[in-house]
């Protein structure tokens, strides 16, 4: 989100951590760096000395966006433009190629709490999306665990035949948390449409792949206004659909709400 305003208006990134010494610092701001350097030529990591400078002379958009103080109206910067890392050599996923892949994610196995909810309050019964079962081929979008997460993930996988990224090609991207975003473009680029709860893969498909028509699901209880990054997106002409939900909704009746939404889809 931040680079892609950033690069809407023309803006340089400045990778800076809260790492409180030197080893953790720059571990910290190397890792970000890496993985968002392909995305944007603007960027650079500020050293651990220029730390506390940069800080406070700084536009913490990601801080607004959580202090509840975030213009609304930079979201229709950010549907103006677009983030364009190259392809070129990038991993391919050639059991999704000439296929109706929509992208699943119902559910958060881990978060990073960052966003005022936690990875359950996130989620949804896997069961209110249910209608898109032999719909499509359906792509695990979510990240999950190798190890701790794995059986949940294979039952999930098992009773909607999905596509897990990484289980049967490309195992070095299992799992996904930890995974460098590119690696997984192709996959992206290869999907007819998303359905899902915000999370990762939101922000690159709105950064990179808008045009790609998506449902975004969310807890009402977050700090992002899902509303009205759906009415910028609308705005500048994509197929982007918002739907919350929090503790007292009625889940029958989101589930047949989330199925109006997917027939607008294709």
């Amino acid at each position: 989100m931040a680079v892609s305003i950033a690069k809407a208006m023309n803006l340089g990134v400045k990778v800076i951590s809260k790492k409180e010494t030197a080893e953790e610092y720059e571990k910290d701001v190397n890792n970000i760096y890496e993985k968002m350097r392909p995305f944007y030529s603007n960027i650079e990591v500020i050293p651990f000395a220029e730390k506390d400078r940069f800080m406070k002379a700084g536009w913490d958009i990601v801080q607004e966006l959580k202090d509840g103080k975030f213009d609304a109206s930079l979201w229709d910067k950010m549907a103006s433009s677009k983030l364009t890392p190259s392809l070129e050599g990038l991993r391919r996923y050639y059991q999704l190629e000439g296929k109706k892949n929509v992208l699943f994610v119902p559910q958060k196995l881990q978060s990073d709490g960052e966003c005022g909810v936690t990875a359950a309050q996130q989620s949804l019964n896997p069961q209110v999306l249910a209608f898109m079962k032999g719909t499509a081929n359906l792509v695990l979008g979510q990240h999950f665990h190798k190890v701790n997460d794995l059986s949940t993930v294979e039952a999930l996988a098992k009773e909607f035949d999905l596509y897990v990224p990484g289980q049967t090609e490309n195992p070095e991207v299992f799992g996904i948390r930890g995974v460098a975003h590119v690696e997984y473009l192709n996959m992206y680029r290869s999907l007819a449409a998303s359905v899902g709860i915000a999370g990762t893969h939101t922000w690159i498909m709105l950064s990179c792949f808008p045009e790609i028509p998506q449902i975004i699901l969310f807890n009402r209880n977050g700090v992002e206004n899902w509303k009205d990054i759906e009415a910028a997106y609308k705005k500048a002409g994509y197929r982007i659909f918002c739907i919350g939900f929090d503790e007292a909704t009625d889940m029958a009746e989101l589930s047949k709400e989330i199925e109006e939404a997917y027939k607008k889809l294709f």
